[in-house]
């Protein structure tokens, strides 16, 4: 496999829409620091949202039904599972968007990976234009 090989991923052509890219994906995560910082109530309401939502589909999928109302008080909390298919909606809302972690895309470990990828995609773009301008 060519990509295997030493210097393959520097020979690479970083094109004008590639750059573009980069650049909008920085701007993007200004953006979204910006609407954390500014609006973090909205960001709680989509949040549990997604919570609820997610909750919901899950169980559905396996056959597990419940009213609306119900999946929300169960979620936040609110009351205890009367039986066992409440037990298992009350089991996935902790499962898959624990209370206590951030929205998915806010999360340190997704920021982290984002600034991985910049880091790299610049770090090549130095070598590329380093290497181009000698």
């Amino acid at each position: 496999m060519q990509s295997f090989e030493p210097g393959f991923i520097e020979r690479q052509p970083i094109t004008q829409n590639l750059l573009r890219t980069i650049r909008l994906i920085g701007e993007y995560k200004g953006k979204q620091q910006l609407f954390k910082e500014q609006s973090p109530q909205v960001l709680e309401t989509l949040r549990q949202a997604a919570i609820i939502q997610s909750t919901e589909s899950s169980n559905r999928i396996e056959g597990i039904t419940a009213p609306l109302e119900r999946i929300k008080e169960l979620v936040a909390e609110k009351t205890t599972p009367r039986d066992r298919s409440e037990q298992e909606i009350a089991g996935v809302s902790v499962m898959y968007l624990p209370p206590s972690t951030p929205a998915m895309l806010t999360s340190p470990l997704h920021q982290g990976w984002c600034y991985s990828c910049t880091v790299t995609f610049i770090s090549l773009l130095s070598v590329r234009v380093g290497a181009g301008s000698r």
